[in-house]
């Protein structure tokens, strides 16, 4: 009887991109040789903002938030804001100084150095203009000037003459604004108005006070285009 000797064999498993000329050595060892599969890119992905919509002018903080993807994590993010400001991470708040039509960028860069970009058109209006109140009482029409957060008024009614007062605005799209007829008889009276700009800031709605029969709701429309505060530096 005859007895047929077999070499056992090694087998190695090499991951990566390795060259071999020659899968089995020469002592009788299998290489086996498995490519990883690629690096997707990094993806910057869609940028988020709250509140949606036309930002208040030195008001409104703005929160951008970034969900990137690919590449090597972790990941850094840069921000430019599009007005001289800039932030980092993921998430990111900014509040614009100046209306305008501005564009948000952020850059992400993965562990391995590799980047994307990411980008935004943000609009940023002031309340400076003329608007229309409908209150169900006589019509009025409120004149607003912003200077950063604050908020000169003047309207005219026909019976109680000129008014002049003061108000702000806030985080995110408040406005609030209170003006007195001093020469109104038979004694000065003030009306306030509080209450919430809409999407575009061209709407204005809320409560009202100062006539007797109020607290009562009122809406304001704006007549004029949209108009610039004085700063336009960027926090």
């Amino acid at each position: 009887m005859s007895v047929r000797y077999i070499r056992p064999i090694a087998i190695i498993l090499l991951t990566g991109a390795v060259a071999c000329t020659s899968p089995t050595a020469s002592d009788g060892t299998v290489v086996i040789i498995q490519k990883a599969a690629p690096v997707p890119s990094v993806n910057a992905g869609a940028i988020a903002t709250q509140p949606g919509g036309t930002g208040v002018a030195a008001a409104t903080v703005l929160t951008f938030v970034l969900s990137p993807s690919g590449g090597v994590p972790p990941y850094t993010v840069a921000w430019t804001f599009g007005d001289g400001g800039a932030g980092a991470g993921t998430t990111a708040a900014h509040t614009y100084m100046s209306p305008g039509t501005f564009t948000a960028t952020a850059t992400v860069t993965d562990s391995k150095g590799s980047s994307a970009q990411s980008s935004s058109a943000v609009s940023i209006a002031s309340v400076t203009g003329s608007w229309n109140l409908d209150y169900g009482g006589s019509p009025l029409t409120l004149d607003l000037v912003q200077d950063q957060t604050a908020v000169t008024a003047t309207l005219n009614a026909t019976n109680d003459g000129f008014a002049s007062g003061t108000g702000s605005v806030s985080n995110p799209k408040v406005l609030s604004v209170s003006a007195t007829f001093a020469d109104a008889q038979p004694a000065p009276f003030a009306l306030t108005f509080n209450g919430k700009l809409n999407d575009t800031v061209t709407s204005w709605s809320g409560t009202m006070t100062g006539l007797s029969r109020c607290p009562c709701s009122f809406t304001a429309t704006r007549v004029t285009a949209p108009a610039a505060v004085k700063s336009s530096q960027g926090r």
